[in-house]
């Protein structure tokens, strides 16, 4: 009961802190904190836009919440509740970083089970064991984005874990989400835009796929932002507002690679074609 109320409102250090503490001679764990693209610091921006996501839930949403928040604790709920979706959306992307702190690209695509794995260690140690179930299958089902290109996971059945989807999914189509994707990219050795790629090969991405930078974009950029994906109403309301913005965005990291034109026709093709795949499968 305590627990809840003791690390309920922590500061960025004291939560860097406790997870070093936790984690004392882990490599990963030092990496995680440091990195700029699926770090801490990307976790605790999904930490506080789904505090800020809790209240715009409508009515329907609420109250399914606060049928969660009771089933984590009795007394105390409201603040058991904030530290579980804190704990999860910290540690969503911690499983993106092997034991050695390497990100490698074959080991992306399954980087929610060991980032469950490790949010679960994490609340055993500081003693918050109730918060286990909701905070695993918030972090299991975080990145599903469609049947289509995420067919290995399921979307969360809770509020608390469509809380973490749809604010992480946010930070995804944000328009200043591209600097992290590019860095991300970079990290696993792939350059903004590879000529040699086709249109096809492009429509045709899944998350785990190796490519280049710019195919991640475009899909950032005409990515659903249906029900699934965005369990949310006020999210998918405002993912679907960012994309003029994410689509300048874009072209201004296409320019400093000398790269706008083709950029911009690349976008209109790739709109152009994705509509009639959308269609066609139908």
């Amino acid at each position: 009961m305590n627990d809840f109320l003791k690390y309920n409102n922590l500061d960025e250090i004291k939560l860097q802190n406790l997870i070093l503490d936790v984690f004392k001679d882990k490599t990963w764990a030092r990496v995680f904190i440091d990195d700029s693209h699926h770090g801490f610091t990307h976790g605790n921006q999904v930490r506080l836009a789904s505090f800020k996501l809790i209240k715009k839930l409508n009515p329907q949403e609420k109250e399914k919440l606060a049928i969660e928040w009771k089933e984590i604790c009795e007394n105390n709920f409201h603040e058991a509740s904030l530290v579980s979706i804190g704990i999860a959306a910290i540690f969503h992307d911690c499983g993106r970083f092997n034991d050695n702190g390497e990100i490698i690209a074959e080991e992306q695509k399954h980087h929610n089970i060991l980032s469950a794995k490790r949010a679960k260690i994490f609340c055993e140690n500081i003693g918050l064991t109730n918060s286990i179930s909701h905070v695993k299958e918030a972090v299991i089902c975080h990145d599903f984005q469609s049947q289509k290109l995420t067919p290995h996971l399921n979307p969360p059945s809770t509020i608390i874990g469509k809380i973490i989807q749809s604010s992480d999914q946010m930070g995804w189509l944000h328009p200043a989400s591209i600097n992290r994707t590019l860095a991300y990219n970079k990290a696993l050795g792939r350059p903004f835009m590879d000529p040699d790629f086709t249109l096809e090969e492009r429509l045709t991405w899944q998350p785990g796929t190796v490519k280049d930078a710019l195919t991640v974009m475009l899909h950032q950029l005409h990515g659903s932002t249906e029900i699934d994906r965005f369990g949310i109403e006020f999210a998918r309301k405002k993912a679907e507002n960012y994309k003029v913005e994410l689509e300048k965005n874009i072209l201004k990291i296409a320019d400093e690679f000398n790269l706008e034109n083709e950029v911009k026709k690349l976008i209109r093709e790739f709109w152009k074609n994705l509509w009639v795949l959308t269609w066609n499968l139908r």
